[in-house]
């Protein structure tokens, strides 16, 4: 059975909104016939109720005017909260979606130019005028059969001021439309390296960076506002012709209204009637070219979203729900190599590890010991070869499901903004005393305690309460939530004091217990004490693999990818075997 692709998700939500269209169509038909009254009326009461002098007769066309006016609001407030409940629900709809499609992109390696911005921008679309006027802008030629209808004359000077009006919307899209798109596109490259220039303020402003980085992005800014102003001033030049002309058809119809009348070809109330019913025709044709950037920009991010839906790097198949894992666990010939690049940074990578085996990962800068965490929790896709958990493809898990079974601890620590219990439970439904009991595993519950609220703790974008030490051992506590049955463990005590060094060791010796398996990236014997295999890896490749002793022993010969001055050498073996912690084994 096949659940529904990201793709077909997006495809089904504009397909709902297409759905509406419609209603709303066969209202704006009948609002727009209601228009008709005010003008019909007026040329009523010129050739018929003054001719007449019958107040009968004003007074029934003045009720049915009264009733249609009145059915024309009821309409118009329906086809307006029609728009604006399509348009929430969609933004309801898609926000969320869009978010994690943008965060698959991302650990997909691949550049992801949706997100929330281009909702928001269908949002406006669909939710205000804009949709209005194009769904106006057809019942123009009604109006003006009208005035063809009232005298020909009057129809032939109409008509030709409507095609002038809308040959100046054209030109107004055929001179802005290439550069509002990339603009739009250059804009959103600025924004986000604005936002990731204030969150890298700790290091922006005590170098003395920031007046260079900032004068840059707004040198770059000022270009861009003066590309808008450019544009600005094309469509705002198109604007007052647009009007100008506008006011001027009003007047030249009146007056050509008014020959014909002296002239005797048509009614008095034919010339007020075709001035008015003109404004009708040509207000929706005004309306669009002013709305026109509001479409440019929705059409735009409609493409962007199809695209970020269209690339969904995992598959959306309804999978048999797999029970928890034992935790064995293999590399089989595994070759990575990122987006866009001929170099892979793992290849022919194979080990296995037994379930609650706790392997060290060892290995120089670069050799690809970060990307091989990546892979072995599914959060990138191997190339070629499989990352398997109890003979299941982790890719290839859905992550929901898996996700309970695996605990990770990145190199680079982020906690999300929520509290300090909201971080540890993954953000799931609070449980107490499974919280507690992550907690106490990672031995951070004291620390937690002596927080200022404890467990309830604020933790903001840019919080100052948590330090980047407890921020990683509280990530510990989130990697070993719930009980997994694979743990993968990047540099986990990079950031650590000897309290939290000795806290981390005590962590690993009750996840063995536990029967958990393990792999860790460290440098530290004391962490390698706790080690029953290690890996070595050198230029993505597996150096050496095997029990701790026979690896380690010697290791000058196993391991001749590291320097001469950080080697674990015979030293380094022997405070193992003697049990020191505070031997540091470098890369």
């Amino acid at each position: 059975m096949t659940a529904p692709s990201g793709m077909d998700r997006f495809s089904g939500a504009m397909r709902a909104v297409r759905g509406q269209f419609p209603a709303l169509v066969l209202l704006s038909c009948i609002l727009n016939l209601l228009l008709l009254v005010t003008s019909i009326y007026m040329l009523q009461v010129y050739d018929r109720v003054l001719s007449s002098g019958s107040l009968d007769t004003l007074l029934w066309l003045t009720l049915v005017a009264v009733f249609a006016i009145v059915i024309y609001g009821v309409l118009e407030q329906s086809r307006r909260k029609t728009l604006a409940r399509m348009s929430g629900w969609l933004d309801a709809e898609l926000t969320v979606p869009v978010l994690r499609r943008a965060m698959e992109t991302r650990l997909a390696g691949k550049s992801g130019g949706a997100g929330p911005r281009e909702v928001a921008d269908l949002r406006r679309f669909y939710g205000g005028d804009t949709v209005l006027a194009f769904l106006d802008a057809p019942w123009s030629i009604v109006f003006l059969c009208f005035i063809w209808l009232l005298h020909p004359a009057l129809g032939l000077f109409a008509t030709l001021g409507a095609i002038a009006l809308l040959g100046l919307a054209i030109a107004n899209d055929s001179l802005t439309r290439e550069g509002q798109l990339k603009l739009a596109r250059v804009q959103k490259v600025q924004q986000d390296n604005a936002t990731h220039f204030v969150g890298a303020g700790e290091t922006i402003g005590p170098l003395g960076m920031a007046r260079n980085v900032f004068g840059a992005w707004g040198r770059v800014q000022s270009e861009i506002a003066a590309s808008q102003q450019g544009l600005a001033d094309k469509t705002t030049v198109i604007l007052s012709v647009a009007r100008t002309l506008r006011q001027g058809l009003q007047i030249g119809i009146l007056g050509l209204g008014a020959y014909l009348v002296l002239g005797g070809e048509a009614t008095a109330g034919a010339m007020i009637a075709s001035s008015i019913v003109m404004g009708r025709a040509l207000a929706p044709i005004e309306r669009a070219t002013t709305a026109w950037r509001s479409f440019v920009a929705a059409r735009a991010a409609r493409a962007s979203l199809a695209e970020l839906f269209a690339d969904v790097a995992r598959a959306e198949t309804a999978r048999v729900a797999l029970p928890r894992p034992t935790g064995q666990f293999a590399f089989e010939n595994v070759l990575f190599a990122p987006p866009g690049s001929s170099e892979p940074l793992l290849q022919n990578l194979s080990f296995s590890l037994d379930p609650g085996q706790n392997c060290a990962v060892l290995g120089p800068s670069g050799a690809g010991k970060s990307t091989l965490c990546r892979l072995a929790v599914g959060a990138w896709p191997a190339n070629r070869g499989h990352v398997r958990l109890d003979g299941a493809d982790v890719f290839d898990w859905n992550p929901e499901d898996l996700g309970p079974h695996i605990g990770y601890l990145p190199q680079q620590v982020e906690l999300l903004p929520g509290t300090v219990a909201q971080n540890i439970a993954r953000f799931r439904d609070i449980e107490s005393a499974a919280v507690v009991q992550a907690a106490r595993l990672a031995g951070v519950h004291e620390l937690i305690l002596s927080l200022p609220n404890g467990y309830e703790t604020e933790i903001s974008l840019h919080s100052q309460r948590v330090s980047l030490g407890q921020k990683q051992r509280l990530a510990l506590a989130r990697a070993v939530y719930g009980n997994p049955a694979f743990v993968v463990l990047d540099e986990p005590n990079a950031n650590l004091d000897e309290i939290g060094d000795r806290a981390l060791i005590e962590t690993l010796g009750a996840l063995k217990r536990a029967g958990t398996t393990v792999l860790i990236v460290t440098h530290q014997a004391s962490v390698l004490k706790c080690a029953d295999m290690v890996l070595a890896i050198r230029d993505g490749t597996v150096a050496a693999f095997g029990p701790r002793d026979q690896i380690l022993k010697p290791v000058r010969r196993v391991l001749p990818m590291l320097p001469a001055s950080s080697k674990i050498g015979i030293r380094e073996t022997a405070a193992l075997d003697e049990g020191q912690d505070n031997i540091s084994v470098g890369e």
